[in-house]
């Protein structure tokens, strides 16, 4: 016989989850839930969709995408998801590396970025994509670029180099003030008061491209170390002869070439003022004891071609020599025959400017740069009316690209007699340096080496650019 239970006892649950129960007077029916078995069962069931994600994910990196380095804890432990990251960032470097030295430049650029994106902290990558910039002329992204990694890694000597290196580069002397002075230090990071006397080299170069040479010669004066110091000698002899002191030069050099006498940059700079005081001799001796010290290097190969620059007498047959055994091996060398062109246009030497201009042109090379030396040359040679003639015939095709050298156009103009053509020019260029000390001293040495020095005033006193007139076109 069963006995009805008393009002308000509870039933049993029938199910794991809960059950009813009878409550109240009157009784009413009730759902009673086990909250302990139920979010049980989510933790549960959470926990295998979380494994499951990351096993999912951990198939698609290793298995379909075949990125080594990605561990499956490393995806399903949250801490250790970096490595993941880290991993990524490694397999997306390797592949723009390996399309970099392929010639698949614009995807080798964006995996790189890639890589940095993933793996902000792999500083192979981050140098790495640097570099490529920077060989397709883009030093703003280059710089952006190394500066994305003061904050992991200002300490890493690489780091410092690399930045440096594209900044003084780029002659962006400024920004070397700045990252030595400021944005180092900030970090814990001072280059300047280091061991390393390149730093404060750098720091002197950089002053004397913004402040001039007075200030360049204050601030080495407080510097011992670097006074002594046979590599600060071309920089320091520079900053002689721009205070007129040129024999002072002259004996700095010869004292660092004693004590260096294997040191290419000594060397080089002995050569150069040799020339610039006139001692021709000595000019020639010093670059052909260079070049037997260094047969390879472009620069002490340019040296020699400029001592013997006369190209007349017993300089005719050694110049032609070099001149000809440098085309032959560096015909294909943008960089090296570039530098060749630069120096002929500033000798004057239109015949050797204008086979180089049809070299680039027969080679594939960039073109307009060797074109630029070619006038630049008949401008250094007086030959205006040339000069004017084969801008004029570039002008018709080219003119955006001939934007790229406004200075030029302005000597062009001067020395075709129409300085009223030259002066807006000479105006906006002065307007567009009044903060870029560096390019305006650059400017102005220019036009005072194709023979311009009243365009060189008027970089910095517009009244100049008109005070002397150029003499009509002709040669």
């Amino acid at each position: 016989m069963n006995t009805p239970k008393a009002a308000g006892m509870t039933a049993a649950p029938a199910k794991w989850w809960g059950g009813y129960e009878m409550r109240g007077d009157p009784p009413r029916r009730r759902i009673v839930l086990r909250w302990r078995r139920l979010f049980g069962l989510g933790a549960v069931l959470a926990l295998t969709c979380y494994l499951g994600l990351a096993t999912a994910l951990w198939g698609y990196y290793r298995i379909h995408r075949e990125i080594p380095g990605v561990h499956w804890t490393d995806i399903a432990v949250p801490i250790r998801f970096p490595r993941v990251q880290a991993a990524i960032g490694a397999y997306y470097f390797t592949a723009a590396d390996k399309l970099w030295k392929n010639g698949d430049f614009g995807r080798a650029i964006v995996t790189a970025r890639a890589a940095v994106q993933k793996a902000p902290r792999n500083l192979e990558a981050r140098l790495f994509l640097a570099d490529c910039w920077r060989q397709a002329l883009r030093v703003d992204e280059a710089l952006a670029t190394l500066r994305g990694g003061l904050a992991t890694d200002a300490g890493d000597p690489r780091l410092q180099t690399a930045l440096v290196e594209t900044c003084v580069s780029a002659g962006r002397f400024g920004e070397v003030l700045q990252l030595l002075r400021r944005d180092l230090p900030a970090r814990g990071v001072d280059l300047l008061n280091g061991p390393d006397l390149a730093y404060a080299l750098v720091e002197l170069r950089a002053v004397l491209a913004t402040a001039g040479a007075a200030e360049a010669a204050k601030l080495a004066s407080r510097s011992v170390a670097l006074a002594a110091w046979p590599k600060a000698a071309p920089l320091l002899a520079e900053i002689d002869w721009e205070l007129g002191r040129g024999p002072a030069a002259f004996a700095r050099l010869t004292a660092a070439r004693d004590q260096m006498p294997v040191e290419p940059a000594i060397q080089d700079a002995y050569v150069d003022f040799a020339q610039r005081l006139g001692r021709k001799d000595e000019a020639r001796s010093a670059a052909r004891r260079f070049l037997e010290l260094f047969p390879g290097l472009v620069t002490a190969r340019l040296r020699f071609i400029e001592a013997y620059g006369s190209r007349q007498g017993a300089d005719q047959a050694p110049w032609l020599g070099e001149c000809r055994r440098f085309l032959i091996q560096y015909r294909q060398t943008p960089a090296a025959l570039l530098a060749l062109s630069n120096l002929a246009a500033a000798q004057g030497w239109t015949d050797l400017t204008w086979v180089l201009y049809q070299n680039s042109l027969q080679e594939n090379l960039t073109g307009f740069p060797f074109a630029f030396s070619y006038v630049g040359s008949l401008m250094k040679a007086r030959d205006y009316v040339r000069a004017a003639t084969v801008w004029h015939q570039l002008t018709i095709r080219n003119a955006a690209e001939l934007a790229a050298a406004p200075q030029l156009a302005a000597m062009v103009a001067w020395g075709a007699g129409q300085p009223s053509e030259a002066a807006p020019i000479i105006e906006r260029l002065r307007r567009e340096t009044e903060s870029d000390a560096p390019r305006r001293r650059e400017l102005e040495k220019t036009f005072r080496r194709y023979g311009f020095p009243e365009m060189a005033e008027g970089l910095v006193r517009p009244a100049a650019v008109t005070a002397k007139v150029q003499p009509a076109a002709g040669n």
